[in-house]
């Protein structure tokens, strides 16, 4: 039987490059990056071509710098892809649920990522020295909220032998992340029930590098943040709305008002003790543009992109405490 099904797991390092086997069996949700629905991996090998002035094509290739990276797609049921992503986390709370406050952090965590693809004969890869480059957050009227993690490491092992794959895997009871389980704020702008889609990107600049003496990574750079981008989509029920989304642009009733930056506060019911709750806050974000629509036999509808400092802060009520991280 070929490969049919897989699971991916992550896993905090203690000291960078050096994998970390996933628990056998698999029950906690700090190992699991939501509920995945794909992934690949891959390993990037720099090579030129040594081609001499005699000849008309090389006389030889020659290999340099190796570099593997992973892209994970996935259903949010859980907070911990944030964690990965920014960096800090501070926790609190004696029992479960546990309150997690993740926050933008200048050192990111290393983690060990591994694959499995399960078949006649399972594939087992693993990748070490991994850092969080990307996040993404999506959601739209009838689907779940998803997201895909972009990720580089220091190495890959695919020898088979990296880790002994855990015999069961029991997910959290957590369920898929749904808009309608939200509330939205824009600034002074609440209770929005207007919202169509929302997303957004985290990304770093965090990247590994490579000495003269060896072909695979030596040290990491943990890079900045960009500011993040992202863009909501609405319908129009009446003068105000449209107004209220015009002057978010603006900065109030015309193009030479002064921008206010605004928080976009996304809200999954969190009151501290409630398990599985989760807010999102995403810093001073500034509206960059918008457009109407107004077709003649639907709905109208409103797009505009923004522009964020900082995911500023996650809370999450989470089932594992952060001593686990």
């Amino acid at each position: 039987m070929s490969y049919t099904k897989g699971d991916v797991f992550v896993k905090k390092e203690s000291t960078w490059g050096t994998g970390v086997d996933p628990t056998a069996p698999t029950t906690a949700v700090d190992e699991i990056i939501g509920l995945d629905s794909s992934y690949e991996y891959s390993v990037e090998n720099q090579i030129t071509a040594v081609n001499p002035a005699a000849n008309a094509y090389p006389s030889e290739i020659s290999y340099h710098t190796a570099k593997p990276s992973a892209k994970i797609d996935f259903v949010y049921n859980n907070s911990m892809p944030f964690a990965l992503m920014l960096g800090g986390i501070s926790g609190s709370d004696a029992q479960a649920p546990y309150t997690w406050t993740i926050t933008p952090s200048g050192t990111p965590i290393p983690f060990t990522t591994s694959f499995l693809m399960k078949g006649a004969n399972d594939k087992i890869v693993q990748m070490a020295g991994c850092y969080a480059k990307s996040l993404s957050f999506k959601m739209g009227l009838n689907g779940p909220v998803s997201g895909a993690l972009e990720i580089v490491g220091k190495d890959l092992g695919i020898a088979g032998t990296e880790f002994t794959a855990p015999a069961t895997v029991t997910l959290d009871d957590a369920t898929a992340w749904k808009p309608h389980e939200y509330t939205y704020t824009i600034g002074e702008i609440a209770g929005i029930t207007y919202i169509t889609d929302l997303e957004f990107t985290i990304s770093r600049s965090v990247d590994v590098g490579h000495g003269l003496a060896a072909r695979s990574p030596s040290t990491a750079y943990s890079g900045k943040f960009e500011a993040v981008s992202g863009s909501l989509t609405c319908y129009i029920p009446d003068t105000a709305t449209a107004n209220e989304i015009e002057q978010l642009v603006l900065g109030g009733t015309s193009i030479g008002e002064t921008l206010s930056p605004k928080d976009i506060v996304i809200d999954k019911g969190y009151v501290n003790g409630t398990a599985d709750s989760a807010k999102i806050t995403l810093s001073k974000c500034i509206f960059g543009d918008y457009s109407a629509s107004f077709p003649l036999d639907t709905k109208l509808s409103y797009k505009f992109s923004f522009s964020a400092t900082a995911v500023s802060e996650v809370l999450w009520e989470a089932p594992v405490a952060k001593t686990n991280w």
